[in-house]
Parts: structure tokens; sequence; C-alpha cells
């Protein structure tokens, strides 16, 4: 494993387009953060959606790690004031 260091994070291969697409199992944008250290990248937020009942948001790294495209992601709960905005 070349980045013990890394949170856990499921991975899938893109069925069409070469791409490697990962979901980061933590709950701040710490692990994200991680993963943008290592592989470089920008991060954004981006939608909303509703799951388990409650708001959550992704926010997404994309970035190219030895010549693959790479998405990276993380849902967090979205704060009530936040989401009355």
């Amino acid at each position: 494993m070349e980045h013990p260091e890394l949170p856990e994070a499921g991975w899938s291969i893109g069925s069409i387009f070469a791409e490697l697409h990962g979901f980061v199992h933590t709950d701040s944008m710490a692990g994200l953060v991680a993963y943008q250290d290592v592989l470089g990248g920008d991060v954004y937020a981006a939608n909303c959606y509703e799951h388990l009942g409650r708001t959550v948001q992704r926010h997404v790294l994309n970035t190219v790690w030895r010549d693959v495209p790479v998405e990276v992601v993380v849902a967090l709960p979205v704060a009530v004031e936040a989401v009355s905005l």
C-alpha cells in the first residue's frame, strides 16, 4: 500500500472513460484534504441531496494522478442554518 496514512475510501473505475472514482468514508473535510495533499488538484463544493432524512453536500477533489483522471468525493451533513438560507 503506497499511502497507508490516507483514510479509507471505496474505489471504482469508469466503464466508459478511463477514470478513477473514490468515495472517502469520513465525517470531515480532513479526509478529502489528505487525498488532496497526496494527489494535488482542486476541491470544490458540489450538489446537496437528502440521505437518510438529512441534507448532505458532496465535496469533490478533481485531479490527474499518473496520467489517470481522478475524482474523490466526501459527503458531509449540511448545517440546518445553511439549508434554510
